[in-house]
Formats: C-alpha cells, structure tokens, sequence
C-alpha cells in the first residue's frame, strides 16, 4: 500500500510540474514569476531561439560547447543548469552582452552614494 501511496504522490507531483509548466507565461515580467517559473521562462525563450535558429538540441549543444547533449535538453525541460553552461548557451545565441547590466550598479545609484558621503556629519569644533 506504501508503494501504491508513493507512486500516486510522484505522479501527481509530476503532473503539477506539467501544468505549471504549460501555464507559465515567456513573455511576463520576472518580477511577476517565482524563482522556478523564471527557469522555466529562461528554458521557454533559449528553446524559442533555437528553434528560430532551425537547430537541434545536439547541434546547438555542439556549437555550445556543452559537455553532452543531454545538458541542453535538461534545461529546455526543467530550466535547471550550471551559471557556467547557461553563460555558454548565451555566447552561442550571440547574447552574451546581456549580462553587462546584471548586478552591475546603475550611475545613479553611484551618484547617491557620493552625495551620501558628502552628507555625513562632520566633527563640530
């Protein structure tokens, strides 16, 4: 009854991935999706690309310079992959300039840093 019990879980976990997977929107806005509807949505648009490209998984694997096949096909299913792999992918779809602006600090941001500086209270004499 145990095995029976288990089996059900899996499959109902498996088709909760599915529904969650064909529901979730590639265009929507990152701040909208959780962390794993982001993985997904990053799976949905690099298979959109590829496919524009008239690729297989194994050719752009190649072009990739992916260890196997297999590591591509993974992410385009679960979304799932290593920062260093995801960065090959990008290199390989000519994208890798989008990640300039990442985690980079905007100008603005700099400026109020300086102005903050400036304010601090000074030693009254």
């Amino acid at each position: 009854m145990d095995d029976n019990l288990l089996s059900k879980l899996k499959s109902f976990e498996q088709d909760a991935k599915s529904v969650k997977k064909k529901n979730v929107n590639i265009d929507a806005s990152f701040l909208t999706l959780t962390d794993e509807e982001i993985l997904l949505v990053l799976a949905h648009r690099a298979k959109k690309l590829r496919i524009e490209n008239n690729l297989k998984q194994s050719e752009f694997s190649k072009s990739a310079s992916l260890s196997s096949a297999t590591t591509y096909s993974n992410f385009e299913q679960t979304g799932k992959i290593s920062l260093l792999n995801f960065i090959k992918v990008l290199r390989a779809f000519g994208r890798l300039s989008e990640l300039d602006t990442l985690l980079k600090s905007n100008i603005s941001s700099v400026i109020d840093n300086v102005k903050n500086i400036k304010k601090e209270k000074k030693r009254v004499r």
